[in-house]
C-alpha cells in the first residue's frame, strides 16, 4: 500500500500454535487441514485496511488469515494504541480517499440505510480484527478514527461462523464483515469468501469431540 512517499508493507505472522506442525506452503495452515483447494481469488477494488489486535493474530480460528489469502486489495496492521498505527495514520492523511470504519460504535449507522450513495462515494474500508473487548479498547484507544465516518451490518444478516459462538448484536466473523461490505460496496460476490470460511469450519469440526 503506497502514497506519497509513504509506504506500508505489513502482513499477517504464521500462527504461532501452528509452528510445530507441518504447514501447506502455500496457504499456511496444516498439511491435514490444508485449505488451498478451497482458495478462490477475489479482485476487490476497495482498499480493506484491518486493524487486528495481536492477540488475535495469534488465534487459529482468526478468519483475517483467510482474507489474506483471497483479496486482492487487503492490508492487515497489528495494534493496540494509536502509536501503533502511526505509520497508517499517515498514509491516510497523505491519501485522502473516501474512509469509513465498519465498527458497531455508538455513533455507526447501519449500512442498510444509506448504502445506495455511500457505495458510490466509499474507496476504502477500515475494520477491527478482535474480541468485542479488545476491539471497543482499539475504538478508544484510537481517535483519529473517529475523523470517518462509522457503519454497522444490518442485524437481519446472519453470521455463519459457528466455531466461535457469541450472544452479542453484530456478532460477526472479520471474514463475514468483509464479505458483506464489499457486497454492498462493489456488488461483490460474497460466495468465494463464506465457502472459504466454511470450509474452515468444517475442518475444525472434524478434529472435535464427537457427542452422543
Amino acid at each position: 500500500m503506497r502514497s506519497a512517499g509513504v509506504s506500508l508493507r505489513l502482513s499477517v505472522p504464521v500462527d504461532s500454535c501452528l509452528v510445530m506442525r507441518k504447514q501447506c506452503p502455500n496457504c499456511g495452515y496444516p498439511v491435514q487441514t490444508c485449505l488451498c483447494h478451497a482458495v478462490q481469488p477475489v479482485t476487490n477494488y476497495t482498499e480493506v485496511i484491518i486493524l487486528q489486535h495481536p492477540k488475535e493474530s495469534r488465534h487459529a480460528k482468526n478468519t483475517v488469515r483467510l482474507l489474506n489469502l483471497a483479496l486482492s486489495n487487503i492490508t492487515v496492521i497489528r495494534g493496540k494504541l494509536a502509536v501503533d498505527f502511526t505509520e497508517l495514520e499517515q498514509y491516510l492523511r497523505a491519501d485522502p480517499k473516501p474512509t469509513a470504519v465498519f465498527y458497531p460504535a455508538e455513533q455507526s449507522t447501519e449500512f442498510s440505510h444509506g448504502a445506495e450513495k455511500a457505495s458510490a462515494r466509499i474507496k476504502r474500508a477500515i475494520f477491527i480484527d478482535a474480541s468485542w473487548k479488545q476491539a471497543y479498547g482499539i475504538w478508544q484507544n484510537n481517535a483519529w478514527l473517529n475523523r470517518y465516518p462509522f457503519f454497522k451490518l444490518p442485524l437481519h444478516q446472519s453470521g455463519q461462523y459457528t466455531i466461535r459462538n457469541s450472544d452479542l448484536e453484530y456478532s460477526f466473523s472479520t471474514l463475514e464483515a468483509v464479505a458483506y461490505t464489499l457486497a454492498s460496496l462493489e456488488q461483490l460476490d460474497p460466495a468465494p469468501l463464506l465457502r472459504l470460511l466454511n470450509t474452515l469450519t468444517a475442518q475444525w469440526q472434524r478434529f472435535l469431540p464427537q457427542r452422543d
